[in-house]
C-alpha cells in the first residue's frame, strides 16, 4: 500500500515531531531512547563501512523480532550521520514497518560484510533510505527534516511555530 504524499498534512508531521519530545538540549541518543520506549523495543546504532553506501544505501533500518537496528555510515559528519538515523526513525514514527514490504535491493552478502557485528538472520524487514521516489521514503525524510529543524530550534515547540519550517513544508 503506497502512501500519498498528499495523505500526511504538515500538521501531523508536525504533532508527531511535538509528541517524540525533541530533547533540550539536543541529545540524539535521548531521542532515539525516547523512540525505542515508545515502540517498546530496543533501537541500536550501528555505524557501518561505506560497503553498504557504495550499494546505494546511506542508511538502513533492520526491524527485528524483539529489536530494531539503524545502520548509517561510518565516517560521515555527525550532523550527517544524525540526519540518517532521524530519517529511520522518522519510518519508525509512521509505521512503516507495519505496510511495507520492505526494501529488496540489500544485497545480504553486502549487509554481512558492512555489519558484520548485527544478526542478520532474525531480520523480518528492511527500509533503507537511498531514494526519494517512494512516497514512504518522501515522507520519512520530510519528517527528517522537521526533527532536524527542532534540533537546531533548539525546543520542539519552537519548530511546531518556526517560520522557517513552514516554508520548507510549502515546498514539498
Amino acid at each position: 500500500m503506497r502512501i500519498s504524499r498528499q495523505s500526511r498534512s504538515s500538521n501531523h508531521l508536525r504533532r508527531i515531531v511535538a509528541e517524540m519530545g525533541i530533547p533540550v538540549p539536543w541529545n540524539r541518543d535521548q531521542l532515539v531512547a525516547g523512540v525505542a520506549a515508545r515502540r517498546g523495543r530496543p533501537i541500536h546504532l550501528v555505524p557501518v563501512s561505506h560497503a553498504l553506501v557504495h550499494g546505494g544505501h546511506s542508511g538502513l533500518w533492520l526491524a527485528r523480532a524483539e529489536d530494531d537496528v539503524i545502520l548509517y555510515a561510518a565516517g560521515t559528519s555527525d550532523v550527517h550521520a544524525t540526519h540518517i538515523i532521524c530519517h529511520e526513525l522518522a519510518h519508525m514514527e509512521l509505521g512503516h514497518d507495519r505496510n511495507t514490504i520492505g526494501d529488496t535491493s540489500v544485497d545480504s552478502t553486502v549487509l554481512s560484510a558492512a555489519a558484520p557485528s548485527v544478526d542478520t538472520a532474525r531480520v523480518v524487514k528492511m527500509l533503507g533510505r537511498s531514494n526519494y521516489s517512494n512516497d514512504q521514503e518522501y515522507e520519512a525524510e520530510l519528517l527528517a527534516t522537521l526533527i532536524m529543524a527542532g534540533r537546531r530550534a533548539g525546543t520542539s515547540d519552537d519548530t511546531v511555530g518556526d517560520a522557517r519550517v513552514s516554508r520548507m513544508l510549502g515546498t514539498f
